[in-house]
């Protein structure tokens, strides 16, 4: 980072967020720990107005100190690390969406965990696509109402599942919305015995979906699903969508394997 770089106009109430995204920029683009006087002094800021963002910058894990000046905290990294491994998910993905979206002829999406949410990274569509029966990428969904979201409580174990039935608002988004702990145990263990899960409706009424586990060295780091309007479901057809979710997973799955050292991909 230079200091002859001109001011950025900031919005009236913006000054702290702007200058501790500026302190982050500073310290994340030098190759040493930054001294406070020396974060002040280059970004013009007082010296009680640099310590009290740092203060709250270290204590949130975005900075830590390092012998009396600042560097990058486990949290900064953790943000860089993610970024780069969802480029690696996304870039191993997008040809098997595309090919079993093709096969299936239905809508494959592709998603992550994100607190207690899905976060659907990514879809791919055939183009007589119905307008208006899907998520699109970049949404969230909730766990207890979607197949995705059986999945990762699939993966947790009982007292992490018992938790989030503790804080789970159970709204119900449809008539078929599964609104109870008991209800939702029940299903989650049926994903347990069958390695897939299913929305009947939960999330979306006049949309089923079936989903399946990407698993990266014994960890579930995604999930795969397909969305098919309930007027083209086939249910004798629905264990050959799972065979072929479930294929499209192991391939995923081996292709990331070969490419990760096997630590936690999103902490």
């Amino acid at each position: 980072m230079t200091d002859d770089k001109k001011p950025v106009p900031v919005p009236d109430g913006a000054q702290a967020v702007f200058r501790a995204f500026s302190i982050l920029e500073l310290v994340l683009y030098e190759e040493s720990p930054v001294k406070l006087a020396d974060i002040a002094a280059r970004l013009s800021l007082h010296r009680n107005t640099t310590y009290r963002l740092v203060r709250t910058l270290t204590a949130m894990g975005y900075l830590e100190s390092v012998d009396g000046a600042y560097a990058a905290g486990p949290k900064t990294i953790a943000l860089g690390r993610s970024a780069g491994l969802r480029s690696l998910l996304l870039r191993k993905c997008r040809p098997h969406l595309q090919a079993l979206s093709n096969e299936l002829g239905e809508v494959t999406n592709l998603a992550v965990l994100n607190g207690d949410e899905v976060l659907y990274l990514e879809r791919w569509e055939q183009t007589d696509t119905v307008a208006g029966l899907y998520v699109r990428s970049g949404q969230e969904a909730p766990l207890y109402a979607s197949a995705l979201g059986k999945v990762f409580l699939s993966s947790w174990s009982l007292e992490e599942r018992r938790d989030y039935y503790r804080r789970c608002p159970f709204v119900a988004h449809t008539p078929y919305t599964l609104t109870s702990p008991d209800a939702l145990e029940a299903a989650i263990i049926e994903v347990e015995e069958t390695g897939f899960a299913e929305d009947l409706e939960e999330l979306m009424v006049g949309v089923r979906c079936l989903a399946v586990p990407i698993v990266v060295h014994g960890a579930t780091i995604a999930a795969l699903s397909t969305a098919i309007p309930v007027f083209r479901f086939r249910p004798e057809e629905r264990l050959h969508y799972v065979k072929l979710l479930k294929a499209t997973a192991v391939r995923i799955s081996s292709e990331l394997s070969a490419q990760h050292d096997g630590s936690p991909f999103f902490d």
